[in-house]
């Protein structure tokens, strides 16, 4: 029978939540289930795994000399990434998909409020104004996703279900169903040319930062819509903004900022067809978080390879 291991849980809001849901499914576990640096501190050179969200105290880790394997509560990681010198004999892992249905859906709502032109009917409701027009229909649009790994596979999925046309841009090919046409890196105008959504499911490396700049905006149809979904690094927030003031796109979806929370002042308040969510398309529901980390321990303690090993070369 596989030995016991030290477990640290850790999160600041929510750690009853995961007591309640990991405390009994997993009899080779010793849990200790903390909530603030205090409560980490006593047993910190004992835990052998760590069960973390993506803002953990880094220099934490370098405190668990008996630390093998921790696994994040989230998509990026680019926190650790940046400090991938203290992880060289640990493994770290992603969650990897466990949001993506979430994420699929945000993004379907938001390909219908444009072609339903939705803000237009809101606007003449408060003008109390009935006004005739013909909407538009998704099942005559291409959905574009730049990024085709976990999430947006099932973004692809979702938009193909709905009756959308699907193309993907990526580095790399990749064998996914549901896409029509699959563009590499050197055809992304092509890409961009053909797209009435770009939706972006991109990770933050240091190829990805500020990608979506004045070149993206320029090579995209004038009645072409922007998805952010992933991180802010990804879009130069200046350039969309001159995108939009200048009409070069017809609207934008941004559900994450390079300064989160978006300050007061910050212009991408007052930018034209633009909607700002606060970073809520992929929700990170611990019920999710706690299933995954439950398949990935079983993997551990039995000696399988794990899902959502972080490549430290590629950043994700």
């Amino acid at each position: 029978m596989p030995d016991h291991k030290s477990v640290l849980v850790y999160h600041s809001e929510e750690i009853e939540t995961y007591k309640q849901l990991l405390g009994l499914n997993l009899p080779e576990a010793d849990f200790h289930f903390c909530r603030n640096v205090n409560e980490i501190k006593p047993l910190i050179s004992t835990y052998e795994v760590a069960f973390v969200p993506y803002t953990f105290p880094q220099k934490l880790f370098m405190e668990m000399r008996s630390l093998k394997w921790v696994q994040v509560m989230a998509a990026g990681v680019e926190h650790f990434v940046h400090n991938a010198a203290q992880f060289n004999e640990i493994v770290v892992t992603r969650m990897v998909g466990a949001d993506a249905r979430y994420m699929a859906e945000y993004t379907l709502a938001y390909m219908l409020y444009f072609s339903q032109k939705m803000s237009k009917i809101i606007h003449a409701q408060h003008e109390k104004k009935w006004e005739y027009f013909l909407p538009e229909f998704i099942f005559n649009k291409t959905c574009g996703i730049m990024g085709i790994g976990a999430i947006g596979s099932v973004v692809a999925q979702k938009a193909k279900a709905a009756g959308l046309r699907v193309i993907s841009w990526d580095l790399c090919q990749r064998e996914v169903p549901f896409v029509d046409k699959q563009y590499l890196s050197d055809e992304l105008h092509d890409f961009l040319k053909e797209a009435d959504y770009v939706v972006v499911v991109l990770p933050v490396t240091e190829d990805t930062v500020n990608l979506i700049n004045k070149d993206i905006f320029q090579h995209m149809k004038t009645n072409a819509c922007l998805i952010n979904i992933c991180r802010g690094e990804l879009v130069d927030e200046d350039a969309l903004c001159d995108a939009l003031k200048q009409e070069e796109i017809a609207g934008a979806v941004i559900d994450v900022v390079k300064d989160e929370p978006l300050p007061s002042n910050s212009k991408l308040w007052e930018c034209p067809n633009l909607i700002i969510t606060p970073h809520i398309s992929g929700v990170g529901l611990p019920e999710d978080m706690a299933r995954f980390f439950e398949k990935n321990f079983k993997r551990y303690i039995h000696k399988e390879r794990l899902a959502g090993v972080v490549n430290f070369q590629t950043g994700f």
